[in-house]
């Protein structure tokens, strides 16, 4: 390639880093696995432990449904939610108690103002109580297979999000660096913070295509149009814009 007068338009001016890459390339989809498996494991092992006290310490009674009610919500997408409850009055060896219990909609539609139903409760905290027995044990267990198939889909992305990573680390480390030509500036659908996002698409010396990480549109418009040259690394099928990896560490201090 002969040798050209190149100067960065972008502001990556240093290696990034690994990780910086893993979350760009887009790992942070396995840390939300990561997150939701811790959840539903410390939910499943509460109430396996509630389980296990509940078949040493519980006590049954029959219980008269007293009331019934509907909360209704609205989630993060804006659709309403609902969450039944029923409240159940019913007689302990310290005296009578009432509890109010979160139902799945069958049994609170199936439930009327004083039906009985046997019920379960603590000894030692008699307002802690199943309405189903093993209810317990049926939501810790269900939960943990959940969050093992979790465990399992978490890890797959860890490791296919680690690949993108280390390829990317590699082709700016050992791969040829090129300078290429922009064809244009496309846009993708995406928003981020109501910012539509777009990716630099680049044709290489040697005819092969290319296309950057999303990032801002109203950046790369600012700083690039088409039939503008850039730096990208090529290693065997993958390449990356120099704006995206920065450039390998023995250039860091070139500007």
């Amino acid at each position: 390639m002969r040798a050209m007068r190149y100067r960065r338009k972008h502001d990556r001016h240093r290696p990034r880093g690994w990780f910086s890459l893993f979350l760009r390339l887009g790992g942070w989809i396995s840390l939300i696995f990561g997150v939701v498996l811790v959840v539903l494991t410390l939910i499943s092992a509460t109430n396996l432990y509630l389980a296990d006290r509940m078949d040493r310490d519980g006590a049954f009674a029959q219980a008269a449904v007293t009331g019934k009610r509907v909360e209704i919500g609205t989630d993060s997408d804006g659709d309403e939610t609902r969450t039944y409850y029923v409240t159940f009055a019913y007689k302990t060896s310290a005296g009578g108690r009432t509890a109010e219990a979160i139902v799945d909609r069958a049994f609170y539609t199936a439930a009327a103002v004083d039906d009985e139903h046997l019920i379960r409760y603590l000894r030692d905290d008699p307002g802690r109580i199943e309405h189903e027995i093993g209810q317990y044990r049926r939501g810790g267990t269900v939960l943990r297979y959940i969050g093992l198939v979790t465990g399992l889909i978490g890890l797959a992305a860890l490791w296919f999000y680690g690949q993108r990573a280390n390829r990317a680390v590699k082709a700016r480390r050992d791969g040829e660096k090129r300078y290429a030509v922009i064809q244009r500036i496309a846009e993708t659908g995406v928003t981020v913070n109501d910012r539509p996002q777009g990716r630099l698409e680049w044709r290489e010396e040697d005819g092969q295509l290319g296309k950057s990480l999303m990032r801002s549109m109203a950046e790369l418009r600012k700083l690039y149009e088409a039939g503008d040259r850039i730096v990208v690394f090529r290693l065997g099928r993958d390449a990356y814009w120099e704006g995206d990896v920065g450039p390998p560490r023995r250039e860091a201090r070139v500007e």
